[in-house]
Order: C-alpha cells, then structure tokens, then sequence
C-alpha cells in the first residue's frame, strides 16, 4: 500500500446524490420504514425540490426518520438492499472527482472514502471503483439484527482520518481531500491538497478564506478555480 493517501467525501462529492437517501427510499418500499414515518419526509423532499424548504431541515427530517426506522432490521435484509443501491444507482458519477480518482490511483495512491452513509453501502461502493480503505456509519448487530450505532461519521471526519493515517502508515505528504459540505471542512484542513467540491455556502467561505482549490461541475464540464498572487479567484 503506498503511503501517499487521498481521501474523499461521496455524498455530492464522488456520487451525483446520497446513498443514505436511497436508502431510505428502498426502506420505505420495503416496509421497514412506516408510510406513516416516510410521508412528512417525502413532502419536505418535495418542499426542498421547489424551493420552499431548506435542505438541512429535509435532510435532518430524513436522518432522524432513518436512524429510528433502521432499529432492529434484520443484516441479511440491510446487506442485499445496499447491494441493490450500489449496484443500481451507484454508477451515477461526477465526471471530476471520478477522474481524479483515477488519476489519483494510477499514480499509486491509497484512497479512502469517508462517508456519512451506512457502511454497507460505503463498502460496496469501494469495492466497485477500487478504492482501498471505506468508513461509513456503522452499527451493532445482536442475533443479526441493528441495534445501535457503533461509529458515527458526523463532525469525525478529521478524527477518522488522523486514525487511519496512523493506522496504515500512511504519509501527510502531498496528500489529498475532496468534499462538497462545510462538514467536510476540518478534514480537508489536514491536507496538502484540499479541493472544495461543487461547495455549499459554508465550504464555500471556507474554502475562500484559506486560498483552497475550488472545482465546480456544471453538466459534465468542470470548472477549477485557485486564488492568484493578488487574492482572487480565477480560473486555472
């Protein structure tokens, strides 16, 4: 494994949606999740896509519904669905980070993904593009069924990766990030290279403020902006 290391976000950042979404899409559909429990969430989706509903009030609506409607499903059960996701859905890619992803491997990096998503579907989202090491939201099982989260991902994406780091002797050197959130935004700070991914408005200040590479993919095309010598933003 070589020591130079670059990790990325998937949500938004590799894949064009969010895994834990379609997850609790394919809950819903399978009766793991109560309509009754599903409706407010895919009516705030709903209020979101029209722009009526802010997206952190959707998403934080749909990660509650999630974490409370995945209680007790059985592992068999979560692992075949997250197959079908990945296998279905996950070739749905942003035409910049996967390049980069490839660029990255060929030139013997060691990926990483850290992701919020479940850890079925990170891990099977690895397999499929080769990439090395996978941390997603992870749980307990007792007699085969969930029971409570074993790691959280949320606001410990610099810890995580600090540990793997450590963990497999990997170098700090001409390191990588890639990730589109302000909840990425410690963990890109560790790197040598940070890019800040299609940004929301949080990342984006961020990014900003301490000079990172910004890459913006509009239908296909990618638009890469760095800060010049005199401190503004233009397109390399």
């Amino acid at each position: 494994m070589s020591k130079r290391f670059a990790v990325f976000d998937i949500d938004g950042t590799i894949f064009h949606w969010q895994f834990f979404h379609e997850l609790f899409d394919e809950l819903v559909e399978a009766g793991v999740i109560d309509t009754s429990v599903a409706h407010p969430v895919i009516e705030d989706r709903r209020k979101w896509r029209q722009g009526s509903l802010d997206w952190s009030v959707y998403e934080s609506g749909l990660v509650k519904a999630l974490n409370a409607g995945i209680v007790g499903i059985d592992k068999q059960l979560l692992e075949e669905i997250s197959d079908r996701i990945v296998t279905v859905k996950g070739k749905v890619l942003y035409h910049y980070t996967r390049d980069l992803l490839r660029e990255l491997q060929t030139q013997q990096y060691t990926t990483i993904v850290i992701s919020g998503s479940q850890q079925t579907l990170v891990e099977r989202f690895a397999r499929t593009y080769n990439i090395d090491i996978a941390l997603g939201l992870d749980y307990e099982f007792s007699d085969d069924k969930l029971v409570a989260i074993k790691r959280e991902i949320y606001g410990q994406k610099d810890t995580l990766l600090k540990q793997v780091v450590l963990e497999h002797g990997l170098d700090w050197h001409d390191s990588y990030a890639i990730g589109d959130t302000s909840g990425d935004a410690a963990m890109l700070a560790l790197v040598d290279h940070p890019i800040a991914f299609n940004p929301d408005a949080k990342l984006l200040e961020i990014a900003k403020d301490k000079g990172w590479k910004i890459v913006v993919e509009r239908k296909s095309m990618a638009y890469t902006l760095e800060k010049n010598s005199d401190g503004l933003y233009v397109l390399s």
